[in-house]
Protein backbone atom coordinates (compact mmCIF):
# COMPACT_ATOMS: atom_id res chain seq x y z
CA UNK A 1 0.00 0.00 0.00
CA UNK A 2 1.11 3.55 -0.64
CA UNK A 3 1.85 6.51 1.65
CA UNK A 4 -0.88 8.50 -0.38
CA UNK A 5 -3.10 5.05 0.29
CA UNK A 6 -2.48 5.53 3.80
CA UNK A 7 -2.94 9.14 4.02
CA UNK A 8 -6.47 9.18 2.29
CA UNK A 9 -7.94 6.13 4.49
CA UNK A 10 -6.19 8.16 7.32
CA UNK A 11 -7.98 11.55 6.50
CA UNK A 12 -11.10 9.84 5.27
CA UNK A 13 -11.29 7.77 8.83
CA UNK A 14 -10.83 11.05 10.48
CA UNK A 15 -13.07 12.60 9.39
CA UNK A 16 -15.80 10.25 9.67
CA UNK A 17 -15.10 10.09 13.45
CA UNK A 18 -15.19 13.82 13.47
CA UNK A 19 -19.00 14.17 12.18
CA UNK A 20 -19.41 11.46 14.15
CA UNK A 21 -18.28 12.78 17.08
CA UNK A 22 -20.57 16.08 16.47
CA UNK A 23 -23.45 14.35 15.38
CA UNK A 24 -22.96 12.43 18.96
CA UNK A 25 -22.33 15.93 21.12
CA UNK A 26 -25.16 17.36 19.46
CA UNK A 27 -27.92 14.85 20.28
CA UNK A 28 -26.72 14.91 23.68
CA UNK A 29 -26.75 19.24 23.95
CA UNK A 30 -29.75 19.93 21.88
CA UNK A 31 -28.96 23.87 20.92
CA UNK A 32 -31.55 25.97 22.62
CA UNK A 33 -32.65 29.36 21.94
CA UNK A 34 -30.97 31.74 25.22
CA UNK A 35 -34.41 33.99 24.92
CA UNK A 36 -37.08 30.81 24.64
CA UNK A 37 -35.35 27.90 26.49
CA UNK A 38 -38.10 25.19 24.65
CA UNK A 39 -36.80 26.12 21.36
CA UNK A 40 -34.65 23.90 20.05
CA UNK A 41 -33.10 25.29 17.25
CA UNK A 42 -30.28 23.94 14.10
CA UNK A 43 -27.21 22.73 15.51
CA UNK A 44 -24.62 24.81 16.07
CA UNK A 45 -22.48 23.61 13.23
CA UNK A 46 -24.98 25.43 11.00
CA UNK A 47 -23.51 28.42 11.71
CA UNK A 48 -20.05 27.54 12.09
CA UNK A 49 -20.71 26.58 8.21
CA UNK A 50 -22.29 29.76 7.12
CA UNK A 51 -19.57 31.97 8.69
CA UNK A 52 -17.00 29.52 7.23
CA UNK A 53 -18.63 30.29 3.40
CA UNK A 54 -19.11 34.12 4.18
CA UNK A 55 -15.50 34.44 4.97
CA UNK A 56 -14.17 32.10 1.52
CA UNK A 57 -16.98 34.18 -0.31
CA UNK A 58 -15.54 37.18 0.78
CA UNK A 59 -11.97 36.55 0.45
CA UNK A 60 -12.31 34.42 -2.76
CA UNK A 61 -14.22 37.95 -3.75
CA UNK A 62 -11.35 40.17 -2.68
CA UNK A 63 -9.19 37.84 -4.70
CA UNK A 64 -11.20 38.52 -7.63
CA UNK A 65 -10.97 42.12 -7.61
CA UNK A 66 -6.99 41.80 -7.46
CA UNK A 67 -6.88 40.41 -10.53
CA UNK A 68 -7.46 42.45 -13.70
CA UNK A 69 -9.17 40.14 -15.87
CA UNK A 70 -11.46 37.89 -13.68
CA UNK A 71 -13.09 34.40 -15.20
CA UNK A 72 -16.75 35.17 -15.09
CA UNK A 73 -17.11 31.67 -12.97
CA UNK A 74 -14.80 33.26 -10.26
CA UNK A 75 -17.31 35.91 -9.72
CA UNK A 76 -20.24 34.20 -10.07
CA UNK A 77 -18.18 31.56 -7.48
CA UNK A 78 -17.47 33.80 -5.17
CA UNK A 79 -21.07 35.27 -4.66
CA UNK A 80 -23.01 32.07 -4.76
CA UNK A 81 -20.41 30.91 -1.98
CA UNK A 82 -20.87 34.44 0.13
CA UNK A 83 -24.84 33.89 -0.05
CA UNK A 84 -24.77 30.19 0.33
CA UNK A 85 -23.26 31.59 3.87
CA UNK A 86 -25.75 34.01 4.24
CA UNK A 87 -28.68 31.23 3.73
CA UNK A 88 -27.10 29.14 6.63
CA UNK A 89 -26.99 31.82 8.71
CA UNK A 90 -30.64 32.41 8.02
CA UNK A 91 -31.76 29.16 8.21
CA UNK A 92 -29.98 28.82 12.11
CA UNK A 93 -31.60 32.37 13.39
CA UNK A 94 -34.85 31.73 11.88
CA UNK A 95 -35.81 27.68 11.70
CA UNK A 96 -36.83 26.60 15.27
CA UNK A 97 -39.12 23.85 16.76
CA UNK A 98 -40.60 23.46 20.78
CA UNK A 99 -42.79 20.76 21.60
CA UNK A 100 -44.58 20.64 24.27
CA UNK A 101 -47.25 18.57 25.95
CA UNK A 102 -50.04 18.83 23.82
CA UNK A 103 -48.95 21.05 20.84
CA UNK A 104 -45.96 22.07 18.54
CA UNK A 105 -44.51 25.66 17.94
CA UNK A 106 -42.32 25.78 15.24
CA UNK A 107 -40.95 27.37 12.49
CA UNK A 108 -40.06 26.51 9.03
CA UNK A 109 -37.27 28.23 6.97
CA UNK A 110 -40.01 30.15 4.89
CA UNK A 111 -43.22 30.67 6.21
CA UNK A 112 -44.90 32.25 10.12
CA UNK A 113 -44.23 31.16 13.24
CA UNK A 114 -47.02 28.17 14.41
CA UNK A 115 -48.73 26.75 17.16
CA UNK A 116 -50.50 23.93 16.39
CA UNK A 117 -52.02 21.27 18.94
CA UNK A 118 -51.03 17.70 19.00
CA UNK A 119 -55.00 16.90 17.91
CA UNK A 120 -54.92 18.56 14.77
CA UNK A 121 -52.60 16.16 13.54
CA UNK A 122 -54.33 14.17 10.44
CA UNK A 123 -51.06 12.09 9.83
CA UNK A 124 -47.87 11.08 10.95
CA UNK A 125 -44.98 8.46 10.02
CA UNK A 126 -41.51 7.33 10.84
CA UNK A 127 -39.02 6.46 8.55
CA UNK A 128 -35.87 6.81 7.66
CA UNK A 129 -33.85 8.78 5.39
CA UNK A 130 -29.81 8.29 4.68
CA UNK A 131 -29.76 6.30 8.10
CA UNK A 132 -31.44 8.89 10.38
CA UNK A 133 -35.07 8.42 11.77
CA UNK A 134 -37.54 11.53 10.51
CA UNK A 135 -40.67 12.16 11.67
CA UNK A 136 -43.01 12.92 8.94
CA UNK A 137 -46.22 15.15 10.60
CA UNK A 138 -49.46 16.69 8.48
CA UNK A 139 -51.62 19.05 10.49
CA UNK A 140 -55.52 19.43 9.72
CA UNK A 141 -54.59 22.78 7.93
CA UNK A 142 -52.47 21.07 5.60
CA UNK A 143 -49.18 21.78 6.90
CA UNK A 144 -46.75 19.28 6.83
CA UNK A 145 -43.66 19.33 8.77
CA UNK A 146 -40.46 17.01 9.16
CA UNK A 147 -37.76 16.54 11.73
CA UNK A 148 -35.11 14.48 11.97
CA UNK A 149 -35.46 12.77 15.18
CA UNK A 150 -32.04 12.52 16.56
CA UNK A 151 -31.55 15.95 15.76
CA UNK A 152 -34.20 17.31 17.74
CA UNK A 153 -35.37 16.17 21.23
CA UNK A 154 -38.92 15.93 20.65
CA UNK A 155 -39.58 13.25 23.42
CA UNK A 156 -42.87 15.49 24.46
CA UNK A 157 -44.33 14.78 20.73
CA UNK A 158 -43.26 11.07 20.57
CA UNK A 159 -45.22 10.97 23.95
CA UNK A 160 -48.15 12.12 22.00
CA UNK A 161 -47.99 9.83 19.37
CA UNK A 162 -47.23 7.25 21.74
CA UNK A 163 -50.72 8.24 23.85
CA UNK A 164 -52.52 8.27 20.88
CA UNK A 165 -51.32 4.63 19.69
CA UNK A 166 -52.32 3.44 22.60
CA UNK A 167 -55.77 5.04 23.21
CA UNK A 168 -56.75 6.33 19.87
CA UNK A 169 -56.96 10.05 20.69
CA UNK A 170 -54.72 12.64 21.55
CA UNK A 171 -53.85 14.32 24.85
CA UNK A 172 -55.81 17.10 25.78
CA UNK A 173 -55.44 19.73 28.47
CA UNK A 174 -57.87 18.93 31.14
CA UNK A 175 -60.72 21.75 31.55
CA UNK A 176 -62.16 22.51 34.34
CA UNK A 177 -65.58 23.61 32.60
CA UNK A 178 -65.81 20.13 31.22
CA UNK A 179 -65.80 18.24 34.27
CA UNK A 180 -68.42 17.48 36.79
CA UNK A 181 -68.48 20.17 39.61
CA UNK A 182 -67.51 17.82 42.45
CA UNK A 183 -64.23 16.98 40.65
CA UNK A 184 -63.76 20.45 39.28
CA UNK A 185 -64.01 21.32 43.11
CA UNK A 186 -61.59 18.58 44.43
CA UNK A 187 -59.83 20.09 41.30
CA UNK A 188 -59.74 23.93 42.96
CA UNK A 189 -59.00 22.20 46.78
CA UNK A 190 -54.67 21.67 47.06
CA UNK A 191 -54.96 19.59 49.91
CA UNK A 192 -58.07 17.39 49.72
CA UNK A 193 -59.34 15.42 52.40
Amino acid sequence: MSSGTILQIAITTGVTVFIALISWWARKHPNRSKDHPERIRPPKVVPGVGWLFVAVGLLMGLATLSIEDPEIGMVVSSVAIFLGGLMFLWIYRKVYVAPRQYEMAFRKIFGPEQVLPYSDIVDYRMQRMKGQPFLSVRFANGVKYSLNVNAFNVAPMMQAIDFHRATGRWPMPVNAVNLPLADAAARNDPWPG
